[in-house]
């Protein structure tokens, strides 16, 4: 389902990350409409090439120690965490915006 090779980089192909996708991410990933699904998917794809890619707006989550954040979307993120050089998704989900602005 999500992409799980990595390839080495060279001074001519950047280095891609592998990406692991445990059962939990997967579950949540199901539930899902199609449309969300290849946001998600195309996120991932992002990450795995260039983990500062514009519009991922990847950053470390306040208060949580080593959970990384990258926008899916608009009103969606995905979260994750780094095992050496292996990316690990933890959660997709939508981000509570009508809160911040009443």
């Amino acid at each position: 389902m999500i992409l799980t090779t990595s390839c080495v980089g060279s001074p001519t192909t950047p280095e891609v990350h592998t990406v692991r996708t445990p059962k939990a991410f997967k579950k949540e990933f199901q539930k899902k409409s199609k449309q969300q699904q290849d946001r998600i998917l195309g996120c991932v794809r992002k990450l795995r090439v260039d983990v500062h890619a514009s519009g991922l707006h990847v950053h470390k989550i306040q208060g949580q120690q080593g959970v990384w954040q990258a926008y899916v979307d608009g009103a969606n993120r995905l979260t994750f965490h780094w095992d050496g050089p292996v990316i690990v998704l933890r959660h997709n989900c939508n981000h509570d915006f009508p809160s911040r602005n009443p």
